[in-house]
């Protein structure tokens, strides 16, 4: 049984339509991957083929390995009340954050690392099965030394990289072993089965990303992705008010803010997209007259109210964050689907 080195899928020959097809068995990639890596092809992209308990127990089938649990930065921000961790307990884990390079150019090193620390620590705290941490970018030029280091001190021989959908495992096996060995694309989905790669002692396997049901790409169709995705890194952009207004992230998010006297808010968006703000009193009806226009546009949208006193982050995984400061009221309409997480950190 031939497998494809990209995304692990059985290959086949039979069927042009299904996934897995090669036009011959001397291949290595199967036509899915190869048109992926070459054209940018999406028509495949989406499957029922992975889901969650399909890959837990892949998980399973390795009980003594290493778990490198790949975490994207804005899921980070969320991580202490995500389940995430929950599926990985009772097993050795050493934690990614990945892609600090898309947070703010005022958000330096040393301040993401201060953030997460105490989050790991008080994670710890719960789980106790953390047994390093690093972060890392692609302008990061020591995380491979950083990281075999690391396999190196916790005697690890088969190193499992987990996480979810499009945190960016297979990209990061790639830079490790400085080839461009499995597929990558800007979609999650890419990997559909566990992929090992021999690399000097060590044993790594890819394996497909997790489904995040709380995540706004569960959601989004590919065109609706690859316009909402933070892929560069983040400009702020930020709003001053004394009166009440309506924030739209297009047809995806409302943020209505009612300030007792000042307060500011900032979004923490794909910089490409803009914010646009009106009156609170005309927010309804500038939702129901611009809704067909909307690019990015989702239903039904589910409101959450808080009350602010100082400075809450709030974050809406798969879509950026949301900084509210001063005293007042603030309604967010999200995809209904979607949780809302608040943050202690303060960015």
């Amino acid at each position: 049984m031939k497998k494809c080195k990209g995304c692990g899928i059985e290959l086949q020959t039979k069927n042009k339509e299904a996934l897995g097809y090669v036009p011959d068995l001397e291949q290595d990639y199967c036509q899915r991957c190869f048109r992926l890596s070459h054209y940018g092809d999406t028509q495949y992209l989406r499957t029922n083929y992975v889901t969650n308990e399909k890959i837990i127990d892949i998980y399973n089938r390795y009980p003594n390995a290493l778990f490198v649990l790949i975490i994207d930065i804005l899921d980070a921000f969320c991580l202490k009340d995500d389940d995430l961790l929950d599926m990985f307990a009772g097993k050795d884990l050493l934690l990614v954050i990945n892609k600090t390079d898309l947070l703010p150019e005022n958000m330096s090193e040393r301040k993401v690392d201060k953030i997460f620390s105490k989050m790991l620590f008080d994670l710890n705290r719960r789980y106790g099965n953390i047994k390093a941490a690093l972060l890392s970018n692609k302008y990061e030029p020591k995380f491979n030394e950083q990281f075999l280091s690391l396999l190196e001190d916790l005697h690890a021989s088969t190193v499992i990289f987990a996480g979810r959908a499009n945190a960016g495992k297979s990209s990061l096996i790639n830079k490790l072993i400085h080839e461009k060995s499995l597929t990558t694309s800007f979609y999650p989905g890419t990997t559909l089965e566990e992929v090992e790669i021999s690399y000097r002692n060590y044993r790594f396997i890819d394996t497909p990303g997790l489904v995040d049901v709380s995540n706004y790409t569960t959601y989004l169709n590919i065109e609706k992705y690859k316009l909402s995705k933070i892929d560069k890194m983040i400009r702020p952009q930020n709003f001053q008010l004394s009166s009440p207004q309506s924030y739209f992230y297009d047809g995806l998010l409302r943020v209505d803010i009612l300030p007792k006297d000042k307060a500011s808010v900032t979004f923490y968006i794909n910089s490409q997209n803009k914010i646009h703000r009106t009156k609170y009193e005309n927010g309804d009806d500038f939702y129901q007259k611009h809704y067909c226009e909307f690019v990015l546009r989702v239903k039904p949208l589910g409101i959450t109210d808080y009350s602010i006193k100082g400075k809450k982050l709030i974050v809406i995984k798969g879509l950026g964050m949301v900084k509210i400061s001063g005293e007042c009221l603030a309604y967010i309409h999200s995809l209904a689907n979607c949780r809302i997480y608040e943050c202690e950190a303060d960015i």
